[in-house]
């Protein structure tokens, strides 16, 4: 399954806006999720009026949370993002179904 092709589809909102969507026709790794931020993510949202509010919050995936990706995130929005080993340490879980 890893050698075959796949589109990732990214995409970030807030209350009142959408990024994205982005495409990679790749696998998502720390580097490829760094240049993403970097080159389309923080141009977008670093415009904003309200930029001093916002809170990035990402799961747990693995590229999430490599030390570069990190370091951006307290570069830019140091305090403000909330993720695996981040500034905000949250309790990632996979969600469950219960029947009802």
């Amino acid at each position: 399954m890893q050698n075959r092709p796949k589109v990732i589809v990214w995409c970030g909102m807030t209350a009142t806006r959408v990024i994205g969507p982005y495409l990679l026709c790749d696998t998502m790794i720390s580097e490829r999720y760094l240049q993403m931020l970097q080159d389309y993510v923080w141009r977008v949202v670093s415009g904003w009026e309200n930029i001093d509010e916002l809170v990035f919050m990402h799961d747990g995936a693995q590229p999430h949370f490599a030390m570069s990706v990190r370091a951006w995130f307290d570069q830019k929005i140091p305090g403000r993002w909330l993720g695996r080993r981040g500034s905000s340490r949250m309790a990632c879980k996979k969600s469950r179904s219960h029947p009802l």
